[in-house]
């Protein structure tokens, strides 16, 4: 199975950087664009999508990944937010950081659901029937939220979620390295 990365120009990519690397290693990454266009990230990186939204095989990938950025780049998308409940219906895991998590509010799935993010929920009608949370990462089922400042605390749950790790001392040298700087 595959995890798709949302890619669109603006988005913010060190927030799921890590998480494709640490993913990387057990599974297949692919990234998806709105279309085939190039995109450039709010870094500056230029980045060519493997494949376009519409042609996204969802019986073959088993996690969606959203970056922040500017969330009017995505607002609204019909064929995004298709996707994403598509894939919300075949539970398989969505995970989204910053403003990325507004799409997932926006297209309905974050109904009943515990969340986090970076940008205000009260700015935004659509997180009214969801319960925002102060955490780094909020898991609840199949979606994960995560703040900006949280991106090596997604990271790693994204890591534990889709069971990379060999076992807990390989989970706990990854938090060692990634999240405290410690080698040893």
């Amino acid at each position: 199975m595959k995890t798709c990365i949302l890619v669109y120009d603006g988005f913010t990519q060190f927030e799921v950087i890590l998480a494709a690397y640490l993913l990387k290693t057990k599974r297949e990454i692919i990234t998806a664009g709105l279309d085939k266009k190039p995109v450039t990230s709010y870094e500056g990186f230029q980045i060519i999508p493997d494949t376009d939204i519409s042609k996204i095989d969802t019986d073959k990938i088993d996690m969606l990944i959203i970056p922040g950025g500017s969330p009017d780049k995505l607002y609204k998308n019909k064929e995004l937010y298709n996707l994403i409940i598509k894939i919300n219906n075949q539970n398989k895991k969505i995970a989204a950081i910053c403003s990325g998590v507004l799409h997932l509010a926006a297209c309905g799935i974050l109904k009943n659901k515990n969340y986090t993010t970076s940008i205000n929920p009260k700015e935004f009608g659509e997180f009214k029937s969801s319960t925002y949370v102060e955490k780094n990462v909020v898991t609840d089922d199949n979606i994960i939220t995560a703040k900006a400042e949280g991106y090596v605390d997604f990271a790693i749950e994204l890591g534990k979620i889709m069971k990379i790790y060999e076992n807990k001392e390989d989970l706990n040298e990854t938090i060692k390295f990634f999240k405290y700087f410690n080698e040893k």
